[in-house]
């Protein structure tokens, strides 16, 4: 019967072990998986960080500008032009008198050009 006894404890120590064994092999494979997860956590975190920094580098976000001033400045500056050339239009200008109307009409010579062959000098 001892043997019969040795064998019962020594399947039941067995079993223990196994158990035993199982469990540190759940501890340990729990661990190993978030130690796992943690970083790939922090890798799915730096990865996302620069997906984000890739983007903004390629198209970033548009640059607030402000319009106001600069059309506020445009319509001034278009009324001011507007109203120098209004103002330049309606000023008194002198009127040229041009050259004075001859009051003897003009001789044949000088309507028709000398006649060809009949210079001044030839007689």
């Amino acid at each position: 019967m001892r043997a019969d006894r040795k064998r019962a404890r020594a399947r039941k120590d067995a079993a223990e072990a196994v158990h035993t064994l199982a469990d540190a092999g759940r501890i340990a494979g729990g661990a190993a998986v978030s130690t796992a997860s943690a970083r790939v956590s922090e890798l799915g975190h730096g990865v996302e960080d620069a997906r984000r920094a890739l983007a903004a580098a390629i198209d970033p976000a548009p640059a607030r500008t402000r319009r106001t001033p600069w059309i506020l400045a445009v319509v001034l500056l278009s009324g001011l032009a507007a109203f120098a050339w209004v103002t330049l239009l309606r000023r008194e200008r002198p009127v040229d008198p041009g050259t004075p109307v001859p009051t003897v009409p003009p001789a044949d010579s000088q309507i028709h050009g000398k006649p060809i062959g009949q210079g001044g000098g030839a007689a």
